[in-house]
């Protein structure tokens, strides 16, 4: 009895290592036809976690890329549309310095006056532009917005905000789309420091202001400077705030006028009588510059005061071009900056999938060893069993 207990044991033995190994072998071509090693989770359940982990954040790399991707052509429209503004101002300036030419006709001055309007249409329906979506480019975060509107007079006024369009393009780093038209074209900062000239010179004067300054931010008053001669060559002058008379004292060219904490500096030839009113303003709009410039088109070429106020355009449009100019440099810096994180976050995807390839792809040469082994073990096995299983004591009667 009991040694038919221990050959039936016998017998299920060799069965099991049989089936063991075949299942090695269905294992080893399951492999080999997959190109995996890992082809069921508790196959390595360590390994199969870090592959879920490398899933998501190659997930992750992906959309941030696809930002990326999106951020670069907005900044790409941004930096076309920046570099027409640029071109628009400097058209403009170099025909507001044309207009200053004493020798030009009043028709020459006229038909200076259409280009700059033209310019200015221009210029307004560009800073208008919508993107391929309908939404406005410089409204800010209000895209669904017009960013500019302007009057019967021509005035325009800024309907957006004053915010910044971000994406996240990393973890840790987001980037602006685009800028807000208010930062961009209305909030230029005023070329003559703290104050805005308003002339009123003699016949045949240049005076012109260089630079009015004012120390204390609080103090919003007026400063009227007028000129008058002492002598031949020298001139002394009279400084009011918001009218009244605060100083007299004569002119040094090289001191310019001080007062508390304001500073004043003229600069060509001064005629007795010529008086310059300074009144405050931080910032100015370019479109303030091209509608002064087309209405000043409008005076007497031998207007003194109108041709300061031509030279002041000039200096405001030149200055809006160095600002829509830095804008430029920024968008630049931006686009370098999406370049430099993509090319991490390819990086990093490369690191990754090689990652996974060690974890979860098979070793061919390996494999196909293995399967060799596994499949002469179970020939061997399955001669073994078959002879093995028809011995009996009969054999040796």
């Amino acid at each position: 009895m009991l040694n038919r207990i221990s050959s039936f044991h016998s017998y299920q033995s060799v069965q099991n290592d049989l089936r063991r190994q075949e299942n090695k072998i269905h294992n080893n071509q399951v492999q080999l036809a997959s190109g995996k090693k890992l082809i069921r989770s508790s196959d390595d359940p360590l390994s199969t976690n870090y592959i879920q982990n490398i899933g998501q954040e190659s997930e992750q790399i992906r959309q941030y890329i696809d930002a990326i991707a999106l951020v670069r052509k907005r900044l790409q429209d941004h930096e076309v549309i920046i570099s027409s503004a640029e071109t628009f101002i400097d058209e403009a300036k170099r025909t507001v310095m044309e207009m200053i030419n004493g020798s030009l006709s009043s028709e020459d001055r006229k038909a200076k006056s259409r280009k700059i309007e033209e310019i200015a249409r221009n210029f307004f329906a560009l800073v208008n532009t919508q993107d391929e979506l309908g939404n406005y480019v410089y409204s800010g975060t209000r895209s669904e917005n017009q960013a500019f509107f302007s009057d019967q007079n021509g005035t325009v006024i800024y309907i957006g905000n004053s915010y910044q369009k971000k994406m996240k393009i990393s973890n840790l780093l987001e980037i602006a789309v685009s800028d807000p038209g208010d930062k961009l074209f209305m909030k230029i900062r005023n070329p003559y420091g703290d104050f805005e000239p308003q002339y009123r010179l003699q016949n045949s004067s240049e005076l012109l202001l260089e630079n009015a300054s004012n120390l204390d931010v609080n103090d919003r008053s007026s400063y009227t400077v007028t000129f008058i001669e002492i002598s031949k060559g020298k001139y002394g002058y009279q400084l009011e705030k918001d009218g009244n008379i605060v100083k007299v004292d004569e002119f040094d060219p090289s001191k310019g006028i001080q007062y508390e904490s304001v500073s004043i500096q003229i600069k060509k030839r001064i005629t007795e009588g010529d008086s310059i009113l300074l009144e405050p303003r931080k910032n100015y709009s370019v479109f303030e510059s091209l509608q002064n410039a087309i209405q000043l088109s409008q005076g007497s070429i031998s207007d003194s005061n109108i041709t300061a106020k031509l030279h002041q355009i000039v200096r405001e449009l030149h200055t809006a071009f160095l600002h829509l100019n830095q804008a430029h440099t920024d968008v630049g810096v931006r686009l370098n900056t999406l370049d430099i994180q993509e090319q991490h976050h390819e990086d990093l995807r490369l690191i990754l999938e090689k990652t996974k390839s060690n974890l979860e792809d098979l070793d061919y040469v390996k494999a196909a060893i293995e399967f060799s082994e596994n499949s002469r073990a179970l020939q061997a096995s399955q001669i073994a069993f078959s002879k093995a299983k028809d011995l009996t004591l009969f054999n040796y009667i």
